[in-house]
């Protein structure tokens, strides 16, 4: 009897991510062959689901999701031709409220998980939240065994939806106070390209906002030069504003705690921008400007219109780099505030590879 009921939450669970895929992809309707074959995947092959309980379990499983209301035959579709038989096509059924979850269950559950919210709150017992508990609660009892996953692998195995911490969903996480590491997920920033000179020494880091620059960069200190007396170990291409969320991945080849970081881009409402998102989304980094860079720009004399390209200008991001330039170049700051309020821009393209060289000479 135990094992059959251990069976039966196995595929309670299993058929549960196969519904929220279903629901996922805005359908309402699935064929029974296509639940049973996932069933049959997830279990570990033909083999598995018959050792855990085979057609009939399934069957069991199928009957309890219609009795919960969950699911629901379309009675016209026929049957799968099988002993018990079940109607070939079903249709999902609105989630209701389920106020019936048993003290003893959510005790139970309370040696590893955080269950006060559920035992205060009785309006988020559903079903379909009842499993997502119950995947959580078997991860977690072998965790000390498991390996550090991304979020989306980890939320595809508990969840069936990669896309899990996208989806109202993700509250049932917060509401039993779980944290990334317990479940033993990482959110990985977005790769960025770069360039590095040793990957087990890096404390200098230049982050360009646009491609050409990058390369530039890139080239003359592969021929030994300096960027305005920096020898960089890590040049990473920052590609706009995509650095802001991507940045992160730097904990992926340097030791962040490590780094002096120094960030160049246009003169413009957008360049200003990232710099300082970049200042507030992270500030365990210690991230500056490259000052003598934008000081090269200001002195080339060349601007040009913003023209048709929309930028935020935003008036705090103003305050800020006048602020920032303070410190450092304060006689630019009228300049600076001339070309964002006449909306002229000097492109970081200036500083070429013939200037770097030529600044050595």
């Amino acid at each position: 009897m135990i094992k059959r009921k251990m069976s039966m939450d196995k595929f309670l669970n299993i058929l549960n991510k196969f519904l929220y895929t279903i629901e996922s992809n805005n359908r309402s309707r699935f064929d029974i062959n296509d639940a049973e074959k996932f069933v049959i995947e997830k279990t570990g092959g033909y083999n598995a689901y018959v050792k855990t309980g085979g057609y009939y379990c399934f069957f069991d499983t199928v009957k309890m999701l219609e009795n919960q209301s969950i699911i629901a035959p379309i009675q016209s579709s026929g049957f799968n031709g099988l002993n018990p038989a079940l109607s070939i096509r079903w249709r999902l059924i609105k989630e209701a409220q389920n106020d019936e979850w048993d003290m003893a269950f959510m005790m139970q559950l309370s040696d590893i998980l955080d269950m006060s919210g559920y035992i205060r709150n009785k309006k988020w017992h559903t079903q379909k939240e009842k499993n997502y508990i119950i995947s959580i609660y078997d991860f977690l009892k072998n965790s000390n065994n498991r390996e550090l996953a991304s979020c989306e692998e980890r939320c595809l195995e508990l969840f069936g939806n990669e896309k899990f911490l996208f989806t109202e969903d993700k509250k049932v996480l917060s509401r039993l106070n779980l944290s990334y590491e317990q479940l033993k997920m990482k959110k990985y920033g977005q790769m960025f390209t770069y360039w590095i000179r040793k990957r087990d020494v890096t404390n200098s880091v230049i982050i360009l906002e646009n491609h050409s620059t990058f390369f530039s960069m890139k080239r003359w200190v592969e021929d030994g030069g300096a960027i305005f007396g920096i020898s960089p170990d890590l040049i990473i291409f920052g590609d706009g504003k995509h650095i802001i969320k991507s940045l992160s991945f730097l904990d992926e080849i340097a030791d962040s705690n490590r780094c002096m970081i120094t960030y160049f881009g246009d003169i413009d409402p957008e360049g200003w921008q990232i710099y300082y998102t970049l200042k507030r989304n992270y500030p365990e980094y210690n991230i500056n400007l490259l000052f003598p860079a934008y000081k090269f720009l200001m002195d080339t004399g060349k601007s040009f219109p913003i023209g048709e390209k929309k930028q935020n200008m935003n008036p705090d991001v103003l305050d800020f780099m006048l602020k920032e330039f303070d410190a450092i170049y304060p006689q630019y700051n009228d300049k600076i505030q001339k070309l964002w309020n006449e909306k002229y821009r000097i492109p970081q393209e200036f500083l070429t590879y013939e200037e770097l060289k030529d600044m050595v000479r």
